[in-house]
């Protein structure tokens, strides 16, 4: 079955955390619930940046176009044990994606974020969190 999405109205997730339901309304203007168990919808979630950065590319005719996310804020958090960080990245709108990483994996973005922010070209205004 094939359903042609004219818009998502809302989004839930069941009490019990293992079903997430996204609402839609068709081409022809009835209500559709797509129900994606937990790890399905993880695997949809992973796949949507490069589908997107794909279809953009498709659309521009550029192979260097990439969907970006304009960043709104962060957030750092060790775990317990000391050994891993969690870096979230939230845009303006909402949403949020968490990475976690190794401390020295950390330590080596931050050297590159600084090494590359000395040939960030001056238009391009510095923002700090």
């Amino acid at each position: 079955m094939e359903i042609a999405s004219s818009k998502l109205t809302t989004c839930d997730v069941a009490p019990d955390g293992e079903v997430i339901t996204l609402n839609l309304v068709d081409a022809a203007g009835n209500p559709v619930s797509l129900r994606l168990p937990f790890g399905q919808a993880g695997a949809l979630a992973m796949t949507l940046p490069g589908l997107l950065s794909k279809a953009l590319k498709a659309r521009c005719g550029n192979e260097s176009s990439r969907y970006v996310f304009p960043l709104g804020e962060w957030l750092l958090e060790g775990v317990a044990g000391g050994c891993t960080v969690i870096v979230t990245l939230k845009t303006v709108d909402g949403f949020e994606v968490s990475f976690g990483a190794s401390v020295d994996m950390w330590r080596s973005l931050a050297s590159d974020l600084k090494r590359e922010s000395a040939v960030v070209p001056a238009v391009v205004a510095a923002r700090t969190n």
